[in-house]
């Protein structure tokens, strides 16, 4: 067990950890760069522990900058691009760029709350044989709608299957040991919600140990119904896809309704599980009007899986 003690640190700053900081765009916004910013700041200014380096992925083209405080000890910050605008693969190129055995991969949409770093880094330091652990993803608690999305978009993360195992790593906020990342590379072409649910599929078939702290939040951006229906589109057409995998014959109507039906029986499991500790009393009416509601646009993307391209183009996701 490493002594949080034992980091390299300066006077004025707070502890260095051992671990490398991947930040990408995974969803064009309409203020992508000022969030960012943020997110950025966010990590350098956090008096638990910073990153010793932070690696800013982005696509070829992209005019963003950005200077790193100049104080002793301070994190290294670097900005790359790279050929690809998926943000899935934006994540992979980045690896060579990184110098520490643990690596956390965030999305910039994705402002971390006080600790969130410290709280991750000690969960794998305490428990060696987990490869990878994930924080609570939230739009946060000010608004009925946003604890209930919260729970229907991001609460399956904290799921555990009927042995009690995790079974899956947040695609927006979650630190690896490096030997994971280099071992599990994304398919390219899938768009963010299918990679990511390829590449969680693989590693429960290879029993790889992963593990959540609802301690740790992020708070994802949110911008209202518009994006809520964007979300909900992926996840339909995440689904679908999927299921196409396992079977090409299935009629695009049977796939749709089954696409929707899975996506129902993960938000129903969620419910169950975390439910509780995402809503209050009040919020249970709204969270079953919602339950209802996203299979719409759930259906509408799962319609699309027989043009990737053009599904591709007509989501904000990348």
């Amino acid at each position: 067990m490493h002594d949080m003690g034992d980091d390299t640190r300066d006077d004025t700053g707070p502890p260095l950890l051992p671990i490398s900081l991947i930040v990408v765009s995974d969803y064009l916004s309409d203020d992508g760069d000022g969030e960012l910013r943020q997110s950025l700041a966010a990590y350098l200014h956090d008096k638990a522990g910073v990153p010793a380096e932070i690696i800013v992925m982005l696509p070829a083209g992209s005019s963003f900058s950005y200077s790193a405080p100049s104080l002793p000890g301070a994190a290294s910050v670097v900005v790359v691009t790279h050929d690809s605008d998926e943000s899935s693969q934006l994540k992979d190129a980045a690896l060579p760029f990184c110098h520490q055995p643990l690596i956390a991969v965030v999305e910039a949409d994705c402002l971390p709350q006080p600790r969130w770093m410290a709280t991750l880094y000690e969960a794998l330091d305490q428990n060696a044989a987990v490869e990878a652990v994930s924080g609570r993803t939230s739009y946060g608690d000010g608004s009925m709608m946003k604890r209930v999305m919260s729970l229907l978009d991001r609460g399956f993360i904290e799921c555990r299957d009927r042995h009690g195992k995790v079974i899956h790593v947040s695609s927006n906020g979650a630190i690896y040991r490096r030997a994971l990342l280099e071992r599990y590379r994304f398919q390219p072409g899938q768009g963010p919600f299918v990679s990511a649910h390829v590449r969680q599929d693989a590693m429960n078939e290879d029993g790889i140990v992963l593990a959540v702290d609802p301690r740790a939040v992020s708070i994802h951006a949110y911008e209202g119904l518009g994006f809520i229906w964007d979300v909900r589109r992926n996840k339909g057409f995440q689904f679908a896809v999927m299921k196409l995998r396992k079977r090409s014959d299935r009629s695009r109507l049977g796939l749709a309704v089954s696409a929707v039906m899975a996506s129902f029986r993960e938000n129903h499991r969620t419910i169950k599980a975390v439910g509780d500790q995402f809503c209050r009393p009040v919020d249970w009416p709204l969270l079953w009007l919602m339950m209802l509601a996203v299979r719409v646009p759930e259906f509408v993307g799962a319609l699309a899986v027989g043009d990737p391209a053009d599904f591709k183009a007509s989501t904000r996701y990348r």
